[in-house]
């Protein structure tokens, strides 16, 4: 089933109206492209990227347009990065969050200009969310961007992963991909907006830490989940890091080690969570969001 954010939740309405105001499918778009921005953006999944950055963003000063803004810009990304990933080059994919992907109803092709069209509009909201602030401060967050889109981020982890089956297979090259290409969209959720608090160069390194332990743990349980589960129940096309030799943590160690793994990476996502929290109370809205993100992913496990 689609994975939608419950209308209850007021920061879910106001993001998905900012998706579909900040979109770039605006009516001259050719037709084609515009609906093929149009389905990305109608089924954002649960938004829990754009969620953390627009409450992050209200926590440290920004107004509720400018964090609005700089939330599509984050979930514009991830939005192109899974336009990209279900590819047939990619990972060949036939469902994502409940329904067919997009490359399927509209082409690879418009898929991909889609993708672009995202990654464009993004930057230019980033930009325009951050534009007031001190130069000093903007130069950190687009040198932020480079790092996490760039090859040595997502880019990075995605090429990687397409060479993984001649690689040693191991754990450890599992967990650079998955910090590659998952942690590094946490990273923008988390660190991006983290910069307007003018954070000292030791929140900064637990802010980091952070960011690796919940990208690892999201990954850990989306490997697991992968291998277990089947389309009906996921939402998404399953069963393709074995069939396409891609990494995944379960395969490399096993289920029980894979959950093992996942458990202790929420431990130290706590832990590093308390010690941003002694530093100053700002960061307590990261152990609300870590309850809303990992708990539900734990639970799924522990019940398994």
């Amino acid at each position: 089933m689609p994975h939608h954010p419950a209308p209850a939740d007021p920061d879910a309405s106001l993001l998905l109206e900012a998706l579909r105001e900040n979109s770039p499918g605006h009516s001259a778009v050719e037709p084609h492209l515009r609906a093929a921005l149009t389905d990305a953006t109608a089924n954002p999944g649960r938004l829990l990227r754009a969620r953390l950055v627009f409450r992050a963003a209200l926590t440290h000063g920004l107004d509720e347009t400018d964090a609005l803004t700089l939330a599509c810009a984050v979930e514009y990304y991830h939005l192109a990065s899974l336009l990209l990933d279900d590819l047939p080059c990619m990972d060949n994919a036939d469902t994502r969050r409940g329904r067919v992907c997009t490359h399927r109803i509209h082409g690879d092709a418009t898929a991909i200009l889609a993708a672009l069209a995202l990654i464009n509009r993004a930057y230019t909201l980033a930009a325009f969310s951050l534009s007031h602030l001190p130069s000093g401060l903007r130069l950190r967050a687009h040198a932020t961007l480079d790092a996490a889109l760039g090859t040595a981020g997502i880019l990075g982890g995605q090429a990687r992963d397409l060479r993984f089956a001649t690689s040693d297979r191991s754990a450890r090259e599992v967990a650079a991909i998955a910090a590659g290409k998952t942690g590094t969209l946490l990273t923008l959720a988390i660190y991006l907006p983290a910069l307007l608090a003018d954070p000292s160069s030791a929140e900064l390194h637990h802010l980091k830490a952070l960011c690796l332990y919940w990208g690892l743990a999201y990954q850990a349980s989306d490997d697991i989940h992968d291998l277990l589960s089947n389309p009906a129940t996921s939402g998404k096309t399953t069963g393709r890091d074995r069939a396409l030799a891609r990494p995944n943590l379960a395969l490399a160690l096993g289920i029980p080690a894979a959950r093992r793994r996942l458990h202790r990476l929420a431990r130290q996502a706590s832990a590093t969570l308390e010690k941003l929290s002694a530093f100053h109370p700002r960061w307590r809205y990261l152990a609300d969001f870590q309850n809303a993100f990992l708990a539900p992913i734990l639970a799924r496990e522990a019940a398994a």
